[in-house]
């Protein structure tokens, strides 16, 4: 049978009686025939003494391992060296925090209750690693392990002493590696191994689509209503894996029941790889992905089922693979808001767990967690539970994946076409399918004249233009739909701005900054602030939306009298537009685009127009280079101008020769389709001519004031070291 001892450093015994009748997690894993540890002369000296005087503070203590052990299951699987350092802590202080380590959650030490701990470090025997065993917990296998266990002695009427309550802890030491050790616990006591490894993690998700129905301008519409709804949810399955320091901690709260945790270390980031475990699943029963999510947002599921049949098994592929990636973009988005806000809880899963109460599923779930799968625990629960009951004997108090659940999944199909097809099974058959990386938003866009965006090499070049297409195409759907060209929809049309820095500097987190206040999302003194908390350096992206129902659609060519908006309306608009997003105390170049800008200089420049002579108004020579900004701003807001208010014409007459009608009534009416040409042809025109840069939001800006500044607005900034997110846009990832 394997001993264990305690001598002092002499190797004389310690008095530290040891009861090898005890249950004990040590002797029950136990490879080797010895355990030895060896304490220093400072406990030597206060052993006799009882808890309270001995060590009146929390105080520790440390002690040697004299002989290596093994500990393990079938075969040995954690290796405790020579030599090793041992720690005795010892804390009676009643209000006290327990737990003076890297993984603090709120725990202090009752009244009338003392503990002594013994902490040992060992390593994963070669070959053992994740959950290969059950003393592995998910840990790596080039990972130190650390164990502790806190037994509590109660104080009153008498106390142990020193070595009476270590001789009892080593005695009755309990590892929480399975169901069974935690009958070992008394209350009170605690049982911890941390370490560096993985989590895995499943579970039912669900996830909403937002479906941003647009008109191409290449096309004419077509007739009859559109088939999607917003808001349209379909339930999924998501896994992946949590990588980084982590405990497991099982304490016993009462007669019948064992708290479990896992907690990651203090000031450490849990990393999320949706890899490893294929992120959002591509099948729920039957259904693939592409089919759940379109069949959710179409108004007649099983007709879009049946058109979607029709597809090419590539086809089909490419449309699913597409809409995957987009929701994984959202999955790994709400992890990494989760995981690293300081303010979360530090205890990533938590739960209740009575023993006697396990059926024999729920035992298999309880146990496999503690080897570092976590997989059929979440997979008990619903979608937006925020605790309870998971099953017999299993209560959540906390869950990482349901804090996921709770934000919601969200993928945006950007429907550039589905205004001229109608059918979104009908566009997808003559559509390229893009997710964009930075924002995960998913376009399907007709290519029937279109020129193919996926054709283009320079992923700069394809995002510009990406950006492009989808900005005439929401000013196209707007033009309809003020134009009441089309049936009155209860989709907004939406437009997303997005930009992405690899080495983050203070000027650029101004510009993002900039850009929030623009959309009406941040104050000026607000931006000023964040902006102080700012540190350069590392990635940071920013993601900006907008959202236009009929009415803001309505505001972007009439006032509130039902007048159209002049051409000096559109130029003042992009004049201010403009202006907001100049940053002229950091940038040089701004400050002389600035100029031309101005209240005092406004008027002759646009007398001036997009030439040379704009240099004058800003003191530079009209042969320094510089002046192509100053022509290029000139050219772009005045070539936006005029468009908007020829637009704004053409809307103005579809809408006189439509009235009160219903538009589909009208298809085979002669002036209305002639009109309806007219403005089709006029947005192509405008589209063709555009100039507007993309690399930043005017053009977003611009259509978000010339609305009346009321359209839904989302902006969310991620750096390393700050993350805002503000606004209520549909489906924020």
């Amino acid at each position: 049978m394997p001993d264990i001892q305690v001598s002092d450093t002499a190797g004389n015994p310690a008095g530290v009686a040891i009861d090898l009748k005890q249950p004990s997690s040590l002797l029950k894993y136990l490879k080797s025939e010895l355990l030895h540890l060896a304490v220093l002369p400072d406990f030597m000296k206060l052993k006799d003494l009882p808890l309270r005087q001995g060590a009146p503070k929390p105080i520790e203590f440390h002690a040697t391992v004299k002989h290596g052990f093994q500990l393990g299951n079938v075969q040995p699987e954690i290796d405790i060296e020579p030599s090793a350092q041992a720690t005795i802590g010892v804390n009676s202080t009643a209000g006290a925090d327990l737990f003076q380590d890297a993984f603090p959650i709120a725990a202090t030490v009752p009244q009338q209750v003392g503990y002594v701990g013994v902490g040992l470090e060992g390593s994963l025997d070669l070959g053992i690693s994740g959950s290969e065993g059950d003393l592995s917990f998910g840990l790596d296998a080039t990972t130190t392990i650390s164990m502790q266990f806190y037994k509590a002695f109660p104080l009153a009427p008498a106390e142990p002493t020193l070595s009476a309550a270590l001789g009892s802890t080593i005695s009755s030491y309990v590892l929480p590696a399975d169901v069974s050790d935690f009958g070992l616990l008394n209350l009170n006591d605690v049982a911890t191994v941390s370490g560096e490894g993985k989590l895995k993690i499943s579970g039912a998700v669900t996830a909403t689509a937002y479906p941003n129905p647009l008109a191409s301008v290449d096309l004419p519409l077509g007739a009859g209503s559109v088939d999607v709804k917003a808001g349209a949810t379909a339930r999924l399955s998501a896994g992946f894996t949590l990588s980084g320091a982590y405990q497991v901690r099982a304490r016993r709260v009462n007669a019948d029941t064992i708290e479990l945790s896992f907690l990651r270390k203090h000031g450490t980031q849990m990393v999320a790889d949706l890899s490893a475990s294929a992120g959002v699943s591509a099948k729920i029963g039957d259904t693939d992905l592409a089919s759940a999510i379109l069949g959710a947002i179409s108004q007649d599921p099983t007709r879009e089922k049946a058109l979607l049949a029709d597809l090419q098994p590539a086809e089909l592929n490419t449309l699913s693979s597409a809409i995957k990636k987009g929701l994984d973009h959202s999955l790994q988005a709400s992890l990494d808001v989760i995981l690293s806000d300081d303010s979360e809880e530090q205890a990533l899963f938590q739960y209740h767990i009575e023993p006697a109460k396990l059926d024999a599923t729920g035992l298999i779930a309880v146990h496999k967690s503690m080897d570092g799968d976590l997989r059929l625990l979440t997979a008990l629960e619903a979608p937006g539970q925020a605790a309870g009951v998971l099953a017999p004997g299993i209560t959540m108090l906390n869950s990482l994946f349901s804090r996921v659940n709770r934000r919601g999944l969200a993928v945006h199909l950007n429907l550039i076409g589905l205004l001229n097809f109608v059918s979104v099974s009908e566009l997808i058959r003559k559509s390229e399918v893009l997710t964009d990386s930075v924002t995960g938003d998913v376009t399907i866009q007709q290519t029937v004249t279109a020129n193919s965006i996926a054709a283009i090499v320079d992923p700069l070049k394809r995002n510009e233009a990406l950006r492009k297409v989808l900005f005439d195409s929401v000013i196209a759907t707007a033009c309809y739909r003020a134009g009441k060209a089309l049936p009155s929809l209860a989709l907004g049309c939406g437009q997303v701005h997005f930009a992405i820095n690899q080495n983050t500097n203070r000027q650029i987190m101004s510009d993002y900054l900039r850009w929030l206040v623009a959309l009406h999302l941040l104050t000026g003194s607000e931006a000023d602030a964040q902006l102080e908390r700012f540190h350069d350096g590392g990635s940071s992206t920013c993601v900006l939306r907008t959202s236009f129902a009929d009415a803001d659609c309505q505001a972007l060519f009439f006032d509130d009298g039902a007048a159209l908006h002049t051409e000096s309306f559109y130029l003042e608009i992009g004049r201010l537009a403009m202006r907001e997003l100049l940053d002229p105390d950091l940038q040089p170049i701004d400050a002389l685009r600035m100029q031309i800008l101005q209240d005092t200089t406004w008027v002759q420049a646009l007398e001036i127009g997009p030439a040379p002579g704009l240099a004058s108004l800003a003191g530079l020579d009209a042969s320094d280079p510089r002046v192509l900004y100053l022509i290029g701003d000139m050219f772009m807001i005045s070539q936006w101008a005029r468009a908007m208010a020829q637009c704004g014409a053409a809307v103005r007459d579809i809408r006189a020769v439509v009235g009160s009608a219903d538009p589909t009534t009208l298809m085979e009416n002669n002036e209305f389709k002639s009109k309806r040409d007219q403005l089709q042809k006029s947005l192509a025109g405008m589209a063709k001519a555009s100039k507007a840069r993309f690399d930043e939001p005017w053009g977003m800006v611009s259509l978000f004031s010339a609305s009346g500044s009321r359209s839904r607005t989302y902006g969310k900034a991620v750096t390393q070291a700050l993350r805002l997110e503000l606004g209520s846009a549909e489906g924020k990832p």
